[in-house]
Order: C-alpha cells, then sequence, then structure tokens
C-alpha cells in the first residue's frame, strides 16, 4: 500500500514524475503526488487536469487484474515495463541454482535502474553459490550415506537460497511499481543449456 506521508517527503520534481503519462507508479501514488503538487502551490492547466485523472482512472481499471500475492505489482497492462517474474525465478533458483535466479533479479534491478538491489542481489548470488558448493562437498565426503541422496539435498539449499532473493527484492523493489511478466523462453533454454555444458564439464 502506498504511503501519503512518504511521497510527501519528495521533491516536486520527483513528484512530477508521478503524474507523467509514462508513469509506472500505481493509481494512489499518482493520485497523491497530484494532491500535494496542488497543495504546494502548483496550478494546473484544464488539459494537464484531464490528462491525470484519465491516467488515474486508466491506472485504477489496470489495478483490477493486478497481482497482490507472490508476483506483487503483476499486471495485464501492455503500457508496464517488462520484467521477470517472482515465480520465474524461485523455479529456477530452485532447479538449477541460485544463481541463474540471482541474474534475472540482476537484470531486473538494473531495467528499474536499481543499481544498488542489482549489486547487492549479484554479491548476494556469488557468496550463497560458494557457501553452498562448499556444504555439498563437505557433505559429499564425510557423510557417504547422505551423499547417495545429494540431489535432494541440493534442492533444499536452493530452496533456502530462493528465498534469500526473493526476501532482497521485497526489501529493495519500488512498492507502487507494476510490471508485465517477460518471456521465460529465454532464460528457461539458457539455464537448460548452461546446466548441461556444466554438467559434462564437472
Amino acid at each position: 500500500m502506498v504511503n501519503k506521508n512518504v511521497i510527501s517527503k519528495l521533491s516536486d520534481r520527483e513528484l512530477e514524475k508521478y503524474i507523467e503519462p509514462t508513469s509506472r507508479s500505481v493509481s494512489d501514488a499518482v493520485k497523491y503526488a497530484y494532491e500535494i503538487l496542488q497543495e504546494r502551490g502548483r496550478t494546473f492547466t484544464l488539459s494537464e487536469i484531464e490528462q491525470i485523472e484519465a491516467l488515474i482512472a486508466k491506472k485504477k481499471e489496470n489495478e483490477q487484474f493486478v497481482d497482490e500475492g507472490w508476483d506483487k505489482g503483476l499486471t495485464a497492462d501492455v503500457n508496464a515495463i517488462e520484467l521477470y517474474t517472482n515465480t520465474l525465478i524461485w523455479m529456477l533458483s530452485v532447479i538449477f541454482g541460485v544463481f541463474f535466479g540471482g541474474a534475472l533479479q540482476v537484470l531486473n534491478f538494473i531495467k528499474i535502474k536499481n543499481i544498488k538491489g542489482a549489486g547487492i542481489t549479484a554479491f548476494y548470488s556469488i557468496i550463497y553459490v560458494a557457501i553452498q558448493l562448499v556444504i555439498i562437498n563437505y557433505i559429499s565426503r564425510n557423510y557417504p550415506e547422505v551423499s547417495q541422496n545429494i540431489f535432494y539435498v541440493n534442492f533444499i539449499l536452493s530452496g533456502i537460497g530462493a528465498t534469500g532473493l526473493f526476501f532482497i527484492r521485497q526489501q529493495m523493489f519500488p512498492n507502487d511499481l507494476q510490471y508485465r511478466a517477460k518471456s521465460s523462453i529465454v532464460p528457461v533454454i539458457a539455464s537448460i543449456a548452461i546446466s548441461i555444458v556444466l554438467f559434462y564439464l564437472f
């Protein structure tokens, strides 16, 4: 949910971006920005008022189909930015490894120009994969009875790593961002191909 008090702390220039025709913010955020600018003395022409009100109405209509669960912000709006979904990132992380899901999340952060989020995700993914490999190797060498089921251990560790990626996204993605799902075909094919190559190399 969008907090008006948070938006009110933004500068006029930042608020202006909320009411632009290309704004990707939710209807409430646009509405609050519009109201705050008016309270600060900003005057709007009749055409500007019509454009902003139409923008708010259109966003409200599209928000009837916005996911508020696992893929929060996912919409059917064809004008929304394209990003990889949490579901896809989770599945690739669990099936192929955190590195693959992390790569998609890094691309998402870069797409919305959040370099800090991209950097933290990349760092986390690399460190987690390294730790996971150490754990798998340790179990394989010291617990032969468990190593027979190493696939399940790896699956569990990947699931834990995927949870970490989800937590990072929840903390660093804008709460008012709406997006449409980017095709999963290329990431899935790439993950399968890379996994096959790694399997035969190692």
